[in-house]
């Protein structure tokens, strides 16, 4: 019993760490929103970028959380999101491009890292999250949605005209309970994922789980050595499981054809557990968010798996020592 427990113990303390590291960015953003839904300033901004934003399904201000999402990190675009209060059918569209395109920079500086060609990498998850975008709207969200439901920000303009001023009591309700909403799906979520890591590692079912994923990873080109990375990407995600990526990674001396090929996965599928579940605690479909996302990672890794070929290693010639030789 006291095993378990602090097995228990030590997988809350880690999710509870990961919740405020999280909370100190989705809050400021999830204010920030909140506030600027009081304004003209993002139903001005919606104005400007609805044309484009349409195409997805989704309102002008999506577009804004799509920005901080790839500018900043999921989690800022998360406060947008959560502020903006959409509908099932459009948080499930803006979840699949922001899952497939987020934190260009600091990801891309792991990529980096990892020997990866991160501006290939940057292009592809821009494009894939595009496509995907127009695909799910076309799919998921009804024409006549797009075409006459109002701005968020519209309609509380509208309402506040027709309501005589009673202080700023009612916007700091709605900011108070939209926050605790959102952050205490975030602590259970993340409490119940790291436990379970916890669990994991202690009774060493991640070599379990490599040898069995080997059998499929191989099938898009993935060497079990890439096994490593490949896992530390999808259960921690790029951010978190960063210094893992990148010593695995090193430590197997994976090829570049490999690193390539791990990077590109990792690039479009990662976070599996924590940003998914975070996303459907908020209405997102689990569906959605997860297959078409898992398909296109497999589909483009498998492409470039087929384009890319291992280089051939070097013969050495007579009179010449072979290059694991030369001092």
């Amino acid at each position: 019993m006291s095993h378990h427990w602090r097995v228990i113990r030590a997988g809350a303390f880690h999710g509870v760490r990961a919740f405020l590291k999280l909370m100190a960015i989705v809050a400021p953003v999830y204010t920030a929103i909140t506030v600027l839904r009081y304004t003209p300033v993002l139903t001005a901004f919606a104005g400007f970028t609805a044309p484009l934003m349409r195409h997805f399904g989704l309102p002008g201000e999506a577009a804004l959380a799509l920005i901080l999402g790839n500018v900043i990190n999921l989690y800022a675009g998360l406060g947008a999101i959560t502020a903006l209060r959409l509908p099932a059918q459009q948080l499930t569209v803006l979840a699949v491009m922001l899952l497939l395109s987020h934190s260009q920079i600091l990801e891309t500086a792991v990529f980096f890292r990892m020997r990866a060609k991160g501006w290939l990498l940057w292009a592809i998850r821009l494009a894939v999250s595009l496509l995907a975008g127009l695909g799910l709207g076309r799919l998921l969200v009804p024409a006549a949605v797009v075409a006459v439901a109002p701005a968020p920000g519209t309609e509380m303009l509208a309402r506040m005209a027709r309501t005589p001023w009673v202080g700023p009591g009612p916007a700091l309700t709605d900011w108070a309970f939209g926050l605790a909403d959102t952050g205490w799906k975030m602590l259970a979520v993340l409490v119940g994922i790291f436990v379970a890591l916890e669990y994991a590692r202690r009774y060493g079912l991640l070599e379990r789980m490599l040898t069995g994923l080997n059998r499929l990873t191989r099938h898009i080109g993935l060497s079990r050595e890439a096994g490593l990375p490949w896992l530390g990407g999808n259960v921690f995600g790029i951010v978190f499981g960063g210094g893992l990526i990148i010593e695995s990674t090193h430590a197997h001396k994976l090829s570049p054809r490999q690193v390539t090929l791990v990077a590109t996965f990792l690039a479009l599928s990662h976070g599996l557990f924590e940003d998914t579940a975070i996303f459907v605690v908020m209405g997102a479909n689990l569906f959605w968010i997860t297959v078409p996302r898992l398909l296109l990672a497999i589909l483009v890794t498998w492409l470039l798996s087929r384009i890319l070929r291992e280089k051939p290693a070097s013969v050495p010639t007579p009179g010449h020592p072979s290059p694991s030789r030369r001092s």
